[in-house]
């Protein structure tokens, strides 16, 4: 780009992913962008793939790069990692951080004390590090600074990022001088039901829920979907949650679900409790508001 322009790209979720926990508004937001609703059309939308995500979300995804008018670009986190570039599912499943640390994971487990004491949550830093920074990496490639190179001055860039307005916490500025963040629902008043209302005039087929596979912040009733609909991702997802009580370094016993418990027995347990009502998605303690968005 040359200086003094402006690039203008949507942050986008993989999926129609309301009423669970990251947000579908990010579909609608880049549907209604590409339908000439805002005053400008963005540039691009830019996916980030965790490469743990659900087959739903990778169909969505080719659905939409059809339907947008503008360019939708699937990045990843490989070629950012120092450790021979790995994604967040093959960094979790080795029990490694985004550094190769094996001290922690990047997800935000539940964490137990050995005398049974509930201890809080390991530490959440998936969405900055799986997410956020493959957005980033990929805005600079479009730009064109080369590596090690400053953006151009002058040139900026408008992040749009689909924060409804029941999730007007989650607002907050971007860190980079040359980039903006931008709230299209917050300045039109539309909340997440809006959304939804917009998505089922329009759509005759069910809206799907994104999460990453093993993200210890989705509804138990999730987990039981996940059981049901993709067996093999959930038995990867229990033959992780077993591996981290026996080779992470922590003081306390890691947990993927919330009950603090072995993922497959907190789940049959759930299986026959919940039923067809969810316990709560977890989005209140997403810890950048901007896993999905």
């Amino acid at each position: 780009m040359k200086s003094g322009q402006t690039l203008t790209v949507i942050s986008l979720g993989g999926g129609v992913q309301f009423p669970d926990r990251s947000r579908g508004q990010a579909s609608v937001k880049a549907l209604l962008a590409s339908e000439r609703d805002y005053d400008r059309t963005p540039d691009c939308a830019i996916f980030a793939d965790t490469l743990w995500e659900p087959p739903s979300v990778y169909k969505h995804v080719e659905w939409l790069k059809v339907q947008l008018r503008f360019p939708l670009y699937v990045v990843d986190s490989l070629p950012l990692v120092r450790h021979g570039g790995r994604s967040l599912r093959e960094d979790v499943k080795a029990l490694t951080n985004h550094s190769g640390s094996r001290s922690y994971v990047d997800i935000p487990v539940y964490l137990k004390g050995r005398n049974g004491e509930i201890n809080g949550i390991g530490r959440r830093q998936c969405t900055a590090n799986y997410k956020i920074r493959p957005i980033r990496s990929k805005i600079r490639e479009l730009l064109g600074p080369r590596k090690g190179r400053r953006v151009p001055s002058g040139t900026m860039v408008e992040l749009w990022l689909g924060i409804s307005t029941d999730e007007a916490v989650h607002t907050k500025n971007s860190h980079e001088k040359w980039m903006t963040n931008r709230h299209p629902f917050i300045e039109t008043g539309k909340s997440r039901q809006d959304c939804i209302d917009w998505w089922t005039a329009r759509y005759d087929w069910p809206l799907e829920r994104s999460v990453r596979v093993a993200c210890p912040f989705q509804s138990r009733q999730r987990w039981v979907e996940t059981k049901h609909r993709w067996p093999e991702l959930f038995a990867e997802a229990v033959e992780t949650d077993a591996k981290m009580r026996d080779g992470l370094a922590f003081a306390k016993e890691p947990y993927l679900h919330s009950l603090r418990m072995p993922l497959d027995e907190a789940v049959a347990l759930d299986e026959a409790k919940l039923g067809g009502e969810g316990q709560g998605d977890g989005f209140g303690n997403e810890c950048e508001g901007h896993c999905g968005v």
